[in-house]
């Protein structure tokens, strides 16, 4: 009878985590599917009381006048080139630095206080240090520019890559690292033959980060750009004004944005799949 019980109670347990997980993935999909739904309404339907859960009537126009905007197609392209380019540099930067650092042979409390130095940089607002950029930027001669957003994206981005990559490289054996030594593998080697392949989780974790940063970032690409290097994040913002909201139009480039990041995590996963299956020892 006991035993029955157990079971009962363990098929109870197991219903009600996938209830509770059924519920908790329509809450953090609702907003996905409100976005993709509202991009294929008729602007009858976009904001209406109550509003329409589900449609009926369907059109593309909304996608059809946002990508004839001026501007759209070029803000795509700029996307791409500054969250790829920054995202390669900062995780190569953080992960050079993260290695250095857990590996160093400098005093702990100077190495503690580097640390902490490199995490107060990120504490910091981003509209704090927003009007010393700008003025940095423009003496560079770099307002505009492809360059400007990727410096700046790089110098955001390196604490988190930095503190979240020395986590894995700590956790690696150091026996791996001194057999490496032993079978005369340089610095170089020992980083990119070894230590990488064996820190691919972290790497794809903290690239699929900072290229969500990226290519989402508003504040610095709406005040470092005004025309030749705009994003698509800018682009959007550009559709709210003080007379109308282009509700149709938003959504319908706000769907094509999950679509990079949603590819490029899918990159990634495979990547983070194969670290976390990589043997340093083969049985």
């Amino acid at each position: 009878m006991s035993t029955e019980v157990f079971s009962m109670r363990r098929r109870v347990s197991l219903v009600a985590l996938y209830a509770l997980t059924f519920v908790v993935l329509v809450i953090i999909a609702f907003p996905i599917y409100w976005l993709i739904t509202t991009s294929v309404k008729v602007p009858a339907d976009t904001a209406t009381a109550p509003p329409v859960i589900v449609p009926t009537r369907f059109t593309l126009d909304n996608y059809r006048a946002a990508f004839e905007t001026p501007g759209v197609a070029m803000a795509f392209m700029n996307s791409i080139v500054v969250s790829v380019s920054s995202t390669l540099l900062t995780t190569f930067l953080g992960s050079l630095a993260a290695y250095a650092l857990a590996k160093s042979y400098l005093s702990f409390a100077f190495r503690q206080g580097l640390l902490v130095w490199i995490l107060v940089t990120r504490i910091f607002p981003p509209v704090t240090t927003a009007i010393p950029y700008y003025v940095i930027i423009k003496n560079l001669q770099l307002g505009d520019t492809h360059v400007a957003l990727i410096l700046t994206y790089v110098s955001y981005g390196l604490p988190f890559v930095i503190w979240l990559m020395l986590g894995f490289f700590q956790d690696l054996p150091a026996d791996i690292e001194k057999a490496a030594i032993v079978d005369g593998c340089s610095l170089w080697q020992r980083f990119r033959q070894v230590i990488l392949p064996l820190a691919l989780p972290g790497l794809a974790v903290t690239s699929i980060f900072a290229f969500i940063y990226s290519w989402n970032e508003l504040l610095y690409a709406s005040i470092l750009t005004s025309f030749n290097a705009k994003t698509i994040p800018v682009v959007v913002a550009g559709f709210i004004s003080d007379q109308f909201l282009r509700w149709g139009e938003m959504t319908a480039i706000g769907s094509i944005m999950i679509v990079p990041v949603l590819l490029f995590a899918a990159g990634a996963q495979r990547y983070l799949v194969r670290g976390l299956t990589f043997g340093a020892v083969k049985g």
